[in-house]
C-alpha cells in the first residue's frame, strides 16, 4: 500500500510541475501584451504633450475657443499615465525577481539552492535567516 501511496505522491508532484509548465508562457505572453502597451500608450503621452504644446501657443498667440481641445488632451494624457502605472505594477507581478545571494549580492539561478560563490544557503523556499552550507545560523 506505501507503494501506491509514493506512487500517488509522484503522480501529483509531476501534475503540479505540468502546471507550472503551462503557467509559464501563459505569464510571458501577458508580459509581452503589457509591454506593447506600455510602450503604445507612451507614444500615444508624447503626440498628446506636443498636441497640448502647440495649441498652447496657438492659445498664446491669441487663437480662441482651444480651452476645451487643451482639457481633453490634459484629461486623456493623465488617464494615460495613471494607466501606464496600472500596467507597470501589472509587469512587475508577472515578472520573476531574480534570485540574489544576501551575502554576495550576487544574481543566481533561480533554481539555486546555495550560492556558488560563498556557499551560503539561498534557496527561495526557505524562510528566515540565510544558512551555511552546514546548516549553521548565518552570522552576518
Amino acid at each position: 500500500m506505501d507503494f501506491f501511496n509514493r506512487l500517488g505522491e509522484r503522480a501529483k508532484e509531476f501534475g503540479d510541475k505540468a502546471k507550472e509548465a503551462t503557467r509559464r508562457p501563459t505569464e510571458l505572453i501577458e508580459l509581452t501584451k503589457l509591454r506593447y502597451e506600455v510602450t503604445k500608450l507612451s507614444k500615444v503621452m508624447e503626440n498628446n504633450k506636443e498636441a497640448i504644446g502647440e495649441l498652447v501657443y496657438r492659445q498664446f498667440k491669441g487663437e480662441m475657443g482651444l480651452e476645451g481641445e487643451i482639457e481633453r488632451l490634459l484629461q486623456n494624457t493623465k488617464k494615460m499615465e495613471a494607466d501606464i502605472v496600472e500596467m507597470e505594477r501589472k509587469i512587475e507581478k508577472l515578472q520573476p525577481k531574480p534570485l540574489v545571494c544576501p551575502r554576495c549580492e550576487i544574481e543566481l539561478p533561480s533554481d539555486g539552492v546555495y550560492c556558488y560563490k560563498c556557499g551560503i544557503r539561498v534557496a527561495a523556499e526557505q524562510s528566515g535567516t540565510p544558512k551555511e552550507e552546514g546548516g549553521q545560523e548565518n552570522p552576518s
